[in-house]
């Protein structure tokens, strides 16, 4: 063994020391293990006893003990000090009443044990620790040696008082910083004052600084230089840097007269802490957004080399490594990630050599958080050791801090927008808390924030189904724990319940972030039982009550949010009479809320609804004194009172907080620009936001999160700004460069075209990016599904829902997948990661160029009041605003394709001839002369059938062969392709009603056989799929390859879960939205010959989410989707035509063979459909059902019976549900 032998002896002997000698070599190893900051001594270099109960004679007996202590193993130190071996993990005290050597060991294994924590993450500071060294210095009396009772002391009070004013220092700087925080923003703290701060530093200080006199009195320099040292570092920690240089010079001088290379080794480790700023943060591997100056950097590294060095002079590996750890940190803040690794695997070599357990779980987490910075793929168990280590022989409260500095990595990487970075950090943190029998890793379930680490950056990165869903888990499992309590007759836990109230709180705030109405009635029933929870509780009775008056305000609120929503759904429907009643009841629900400031927010919007200003206004200078800046700037400019706007505009981060994200403070001053009429200020303003929006969105990665953060009224509101300040400053650029600012707010699935663009010709490099876009679509749709159990949520309420964990194994199993996926994109195609188009999108010139000859080009925004469209040629463009109130448009439109879905005969054509008026007479002089048209709509108006719509006399798709495409950037992103193949020659996967296990009720779809059966007799080159065998393992197998992919089958589509899309397939499979990412290799034709495949979730960012875009991202060249659901039979004679058209009349688009195809079937009546559709029936071999229209032939490609239709022919409920998305 190495020990020092600088200062060991020098400690004095009592003269009683000669009746009780105590051999010299033990009480220098005692004394060198004891001095664990030192860390002069291995612990690993020290034997362990075979047998160590408490009544053996020799002192040599506590060396097993000190060494675990050393090693920073307490509960291996409790077993051993209670005799139960040196594995045998947490033991009961025996209290060692008897022996005031093991009881102050006991202490500092206790204080160890739950107050011990990596740079001293303030995790919550434990009663226990302050409770584990009273008593013990009144028995160090009894000891009559010297030596011993420096041991003891050391143990049983200078320890567990470190750790404790360490904590204590750290809760007051947080205090503080908090406070001051409060300050600015004008709000008073609940409790206390800033005199009680200065006071509770000076306790800290002063509790640790008494213990000094005792050590001094030993004589036994180290100690007493050590103890300098580490009071110099509270003084650091405690922001009194003066009075620590001071200590430091004492310090060395004691170091210099013993000449202790380890001792020096301390001060240079301490010293190199100092100039990293926070004393700790290499321990905690903290980052941060500014590295230190780089002097300071060169002089903190200097430190640690002089530290390593003088270690390896004093032979302590577990110094060395203490050192390279904190070396490895300053390479770390250099960006030297290759420096930084081997540093970090050398000081874990020298940990394990060492025998340093507390050092070895410390470097791996430190090695894992780095692998996660790399995008490596954390799958192994590694977490579960450190776990395992700690649960038995190491520290609880060293797990929880090094949980802690894990999310203090994760909050850093979502404040920078890293989220997925972020989210995995989360998932470390909650790999490194597990939760057995209702107690958190450390012995106490208040560890564990309610909502979960894995929560949080998700929650920032506003993808709320997900937030939501991981609240409910959490609350599932606290419930889950409290029946447990409850059926073993005791208390309810306090942590548990709390945990409760708090996840409602989280679950209710993002349902009314979500504004949806189902999710605030299953947040109803959750704030409902977090009520009855609380109300148990016998304990913490101020807290309790603040808590749960807070829960039954948001209970009453509950009832008026989710009828003002369900208002918002009906206008939206097209519905206006029910939105209108739903909004008047809100209304007088509103009253009701004992929340002020929500009252009022809430009677403001709802007013706004009813086109109530002057009310609205009223309620907005009720409530105006009791806002912060920022929200009254953005209540009045909703208001359409910019000036009231920008009284509250100038004092944003002065009076309340600062805007939450960088683009929100230059969207109000673009509107309070464009409002007096500064349209270049406006420009400015506008893009400035947008430029650090797509900063943001970009480092996001993950499209489903770019798509989450982008659904939001902010980004909107930029983006338009944009758009109308371009319009508005005039001049001749005006309307391209207006046409330019709109096609920035649409191209959001393009960075996930651009992503898939990143992997080049290289088919693995495509196949690696594909598998990580279809595991990010599994991931997405397993909340999405979860989201749904919880929307359709019986009166019963949550306690009636699926354990947690099923739901959270499903939710950990796609989340595993997709890291790793994108671990392996990382490695192979790390463009992909960060792919985006918006600084290379083409202006409006370099659209126009890449418009075909002949094609008009019809584009529109539609935000709040104003409607403007654009009409391009290859060589005009015309732009045209009017007023039009957004939620008037988006009703007509819904309305009006209802109408077309359902065969109705009257009531919506009025709506059609209106949004005829407004859509397309703008541009009637360039309809005239351009029969090709591409419409690209809002995304609000997805849904619409332009090509329905009235126009001279008929519609438009009598006269016009109309595409879509749902961003003009397309068409210059392929203007250099090449053209079309013949259709005869490419190959074919066709697809053909699925024999469906009869499980499902779905009825057959013999329209979908005659169909691929007759296009495969016009495309040779194919491979048909019908009844059992299509089934989805066929399917992806022969898709590969295929130029044409024809899926006929029943469609399932539900808007608010865009991801769950799916088509049926034989027995009980499914295609799903991530199957078709990686069944569709850019084939130039995806035809979704299914219900509703058009169908999406419209984004406020612009973006609809579902098929048509998962299309567009495999490549596909041209889709056929249908915008409702379609008639089995009429479908079939739509498609059949299509398909012939591009065969046989020459080299036709896409979007002209499906128009002539509609007007052909348009022509029919309704004794030639059916003649038709028995014919190719017949020639397939499939029964077509009897002539009438009953349910076996009317039936729909949808996941739900077709509503009995009595259409007349020419009704565009029958020729009208495809469109084509294309050029």
């Amino acid at each position: 063994m190495v020990v020092p032998s600088h200062g060991a002896g020098s400690g004095r002997r009592a003269d009683n020391d000669k009746d009780h000698p105590a051999p010299d070599e033990t009480a220098q190893r005692l004394t060198a293990l004891l001095l664990i900051e030192q860390r002069a001594v291995d612990p690993g270099t020290v034997p362990t006893p075979q047998s160590n109960g408490p009544g053996g004679a020799s002192p040599a007996r506590w060396l097993g003990p000190a060494a675990a202590l050393a090693a920073g193993e307490p509960r291996r130190a409790l077993a051993l000090l209670n005799g139960l071996g040196p594995d045998a993990g947490p033991a009961p005290s025996r209290g060692h009443e008897e022996d005031p050597l093991a009881r102050a060991l006991e202490a500092a294994a206790s204080a160890m044990d739950v107050n011990w924590q990596p740079g001293c993450s303030l995790v919550p500071l434990r009663p226990e620790a302050l409770a584990a060294h009273r008593g013990v210095e009144e028995s160090l009396t009894s000891l009559p040696d010297d030596r011993l009772r420096l041991c003891a002391h050391l143990a049983g009070q200078h320890i567990p008082v470190l750790l404790s004013a360490r904590t204590t220092l750290g809760h007051v700087l947080r205090v503080a910083a908090a406070r001051e925080q409060s300050a600015r923003y004008g709000v008073l703290p609940p409790h206390g004052s800033d005199e009680d701060l200065p006071q509770a530093r000076r306790a800290a200080l002063h509790w640790f600084d008494e213990l000094y006199e005792k050590v001094a009195a030993s004589g036994h320099r180290d100690a007493a230089a050590c103890h300098r040292l580490l009071a110099a570092d509270l003084r650091v920690r405690a922001g009194h840097r003066p009075g620590a240089e001071l200590l430091l010079d004492q310090s060395l001088r004691y170091a210099t007269a013993t000449a202790s290379p380890a001792t020096a080794g301390l001060a240079a480790l301490l010293t190199g802490d100092w100039w990293l700023g926070a004393p700790g943060a290499a321990e905690q591997c903290t980052a941060v957004a500014e590295a230190p100056p780089r002097r300071a950097l060169a002089r903190a590294a200097h430190q640690y080399t002089q530290a390593e060095s003088l270690y390896r002079q004093a032979g302590s590996r577990r110094g060395q490594a203490a050192a390279l750890l904190r070396l490895a940190h300053v390479q770390r803040l250099n960006n030297d990630a290759a420096a930084c690794r081997a540093t970090v695997d050398r000081a874990h070599e020298l940990a394990v050599a060492a025998g340093d357990g507390a050092c070895v779980a410390l470097l791996r987490v430190h090695r894992m958080l780095d692998g996660i910075a790399a995008g490596e793929d954390e799958s192994g168990e590694g977490p579960e050791q450190v776990v395992h280590w700690a649960q038995t022989v190491g520290s609880a409260s060293w797990l929880r801090g090094l949980r802690e500095l894990v999310l203090q990595r994760s909050e850093f990487w979502s404040d920078q927008g890293e989220v997925v970075l972020s989210s995995r950090a989360s998932q470390l943190a909650r790999r490194l808390s597990p939760q057995e029998d209702g107690t958190a890793s450390g012995g106490a379930a208040a560890d564990n924030p309610a909502v979960t680490s894995e929560t949080a950056p998700l929650l920032r990165a506003r993808h709320r189904l997900s937030g939501i869903v991981l609240t409910d888990l959490e609350l599932q499992d606290r419930l889950a724990r409290l029946r447990n309590t409850s059926r073993q007759g005791r208390e309810p836990g306090l942590a548990d319940s709390l945990g409760v109230i708090q996840c409602a709180e989280v679950f209710h705030q993002q349902a009314c972030a979500l504004r949806d109405p189902d999710m605030m009635a299953a947040s109803r029933s959750r704030i409902e039982l977090a009520i009855g929870v609380g109300t148990k509780l016998t304990i913490a009775a101020e807290e309790l009550h603040a808590l749960l008056g807070m829960l039954r305000a948001d209970l009453v609120s509950c009832t008026a949010q989710e009828t003002f929503f369900r208002s918002r759904r009906a206008r939206s429907a097209g519905l206006e009479q029910e939105a209108e009643q739903l909004a008047r009841q809100a209304l007088a629900q509103a009253d009701s809320i004992p929340d002020e400031v929500l009252r009022a927010v809430l009677r403001c919007a709802t007013l706004a609804d009813l086109r109530e200003g002057k009310a609205a206004e009223a309620e907005a200078q009720a409530v105006e004194p009791h806002l912060s800046a920022i929200q009254a700037a953005g209540l009045w400019l909703r208001l359409r009172h910019p000036d009231r706007a920008a009284e509250h505009a100038r004092t944003i981060g002065r009076r309340g907080p600062d805007p939450d994200h960088p683009w929100e403070l230059p969207a109000i001053r673009a509107e309070l620009a464009l409002a007096r009429g500064a349209h270049d200020e406006a420009v400015h303003q506008a893009h400035q936001g947008l430029e650090a929006y797509q900063a943001h969105s970009v480092r996001l990665a993950r499209d489903a999160l770019r798509a989450s953060f982008a659904d939001d009224p902010v980004v909107a509101g930029l983006h338009h700004a944009a758009v109308l300040s371009s319009l508005a400053r005039g001049g001749d650029s005006a309307a391209a460069d207006s046409f330019a600012a709109a096609e920035r707010g649409r191209v959001g699935f393009l960075g996930t075209v651009g992503a898939r663009d990143a992997a080049g010709s290289d088919a693995a490099a495509q196949e690696t990016v594909t598998n990580w876009l279809a595991a990010e679509t599994r991931w997405s749709a397993e909340y999405e599904e979860q989201a749904a159990a919880l929307r359709s949520e019986t009166a019963k309420g949550p306690a009636a829902g699926p354990h947690s964990a099923p739901r959270q194994a499903r939710i950990d199993e796609v989340g595993r997948a997709l890291n790793t996926a994108e671990a392996e994109v990382r490695r192979k195609v790390p463009a992909a990661l960060g792919a985006s188009v918006t600084g290379s999108l083409p202006d409006a010139a370099a659209v126009a160029e890449a418009l075909p000859p002949g094609v008009l080009l019809l584009s529109y925004h539609l935000y709040d009041d104003d409607l403007i469209g654009w009409a391009m040629t290859h060589g005009t463009l015309r732009a045209e605003r009017l007023n039009c109130w957004q939620h008037r448009v988006v009703a007509a439109a819904r309305r009006f394709r209802d109408w077309c879905a359902t065969g109705g005969r009257r009531g919506a054509e009025q709506d059609g001839r209106w949004l005829s008026e407004v859509l397309l007479r703008p541009a009637a002089a360039q309809l005239a002369n351009h029969h090709k048209v591409i419409v690209v709509p809002p995304a609000s108006l997805s849904l619409l059938p332009f090509h329905a719509l009235p126009w001279d006399g008929d519609v438009l798709a009598a006269t016009h062969d109309v595409s879509y495409l749902p961003s003009a950037t397309l068409l210059a992103r392929n203007r250099n392709r090449p053209p079309d193949r013949p259709w005869a020659e490419l190959s074919a996967l066709l697809v053909g009603d699925p024999a469906s296990d009869p499980s499902h009720g779905l009825a057959e779809l013999p329209g979908t056989a005659a169909e691929a059966v007759e296009i495969a007799r016009l495309l040779p080159r194919h491979r048909l799929l019908t009844g059992a065998a299509a089934h989805r393992g066929a399917l992806l197998a022969a898709a590969p390859g295929c130029s044409v992919l024809h899926l006929a089958t029943h469609g399932f589509v539900d808007e608010l879960a865009p991801n769950r899309s799916r088509l049926k397939l034989a027995g009980h499979d499914f295609l799903g939205l991530a199957d078709l990412l990686v069944a569709a290799h850019a084939p130039q034709l995806l035809m979704l010959s299914a219900c509703d495949t058009g169908r999406g979730t419209a984004t406020a960012g612009g973006d609809v989410l579902g098929l048509t875009r998962a299309a567009l991202i495999t490549g596909a060249r041209h889709a056929v989707v249908s915008l409702w659901p379609v008639s089995d039979s009429t479908g079939c004679l739509v498609i059949t035509r299509t398909y012939r058209q591009l065969v046989h009349a020459g080299t036709i688009s896409v979007g002209t063979a499906l128009a002539r195809a509609q007007r052909e079937v348009r022509e029919l009546s309704g004794p030639e459909r059916r003649q038709e559709f028995r014919a190719l029936a017949e020639h397939a071999g499939v029964r077509p059902g009897p002539a009438r229209r009953d349910r076996s032939w009317e039936a729909a490609r949808d996941s739900e019976p077709l509503a009995q239709v009595h259409a007349e022919d020419r009704h565009p409920y029958h020729w009208a549900p495809f469109i084509h998305v294309g050029v």
